[in-house]
């Protein structure tokens, strides 16, 4: 059953989501090539994939430096073969005033959470086409379907990430390519550490507190979990997900797209 015998390629693969994205791919069989700035995360990685028997490749990797896709991708294939599976997942959260976002920030921010996703489609959407077979899975975030104050940048980025899915999805149909996005909520990584740091550092609250309200913002009451993700994002590379594309599946126990 597929994934079985596929080779798939995660982005930020060494650490949250990428990680247990990587391992349940895994799990159902898939070689999985694993693309990140930080080798050491990489690698741990792909030696949990080892102990489980399975087989990984880890290449540093920055996705914003077209080169790099480039090599990166072109090691992976060599190794492991045709890319049939790719699950855009590297990004970064962002949070500020507009009035505070300087142009650089503005750039960096859109050149990972959007670009690079365009850049990674292009680098193995041939490989796809020439099997017949291909699985597109974006990362992106509830942040996709609404706004909040204080997010204008990273929501602007994720609703591009929705809408290329979307116009993707519509390029490819009927050649046995399904392209699809994942929408968390608040997920238990060090992106929302990170997050509830920042709160803290800005009010008057502990950390903890400022991590309890983020996620008091899931319908959920919790923050989601990786490994919740990653069972969505194993949904969508099964043979049956040829029947959905386009589609924007809000993981986070309740919202609604607006």
């Amino acid at each position: 059953m597929d994934p079985a015998g596929r080779t798939a390629l995660v982005t930020g693969g060494g650490t949250g989501i990428g990680r247990a994205v990587a391992l349940e791919l895994a799990r159902a069989g898939a070689r999985v090539g694993l693309l990140g700035r930080r080798p050491d995360p990489l690698q741990r990685v792909a030696t949990e994939i080892s102990s489980m028997e399975g087989e990984a490749l880890p290449v540093p990797c920055d996705i914003t430096d077209d080169r790099q896709v480039t090599s990166a991708v072109a090691m992976v294939r060599a190794a492991l073969g045709p890319i049939e599976i790719l699950v855009n997942n590297a990004g970064r959260a962002h949070s500020a005033p507009i009035v505070k976002i300087d142009d650089a920030t503005f750039d960096e921010l859109i050149a990972l959470n959007v670009r690079a996703v365009w850049v990674m489609v292009r680098a193995v959407i041939n490989d796809m086409r020439e099997s017949g077979w291909g699985r597109i899975v974006n990362i992106a975030s509830v942040a996709a379907h609404r706004g909040w104050p204080y997010t204008s940048l990273y929501t602007a980025s994720k609703h591009a990430v929705g809408a290329l899915t979307r116009s993707l999805a519509a390029e490819v149909k009927n050649s046995g390519i399904a392209v699809n996005a994942v929408c968390p909520g608040y997920v238990d990584t060090q992106i929302v550490e990170q997050a509830a740091r920042v709160i803290a550092d800005r009010t008057d609250r502990t950390e903890e507190d400022a991590r309890e309200s983020l996620a008091s913002m899931n319908p959920l009451g919790r923050l989601v979990t990786p490994e919740e993700v990653a069972c969505a994002v194993l949904s969508l590379v099964r043979p049956e997900a040829i029947a959905m594309a386009g589609h924007s599946l809000i993981i986070d126990g309740g919202s609604q797209p607006v």
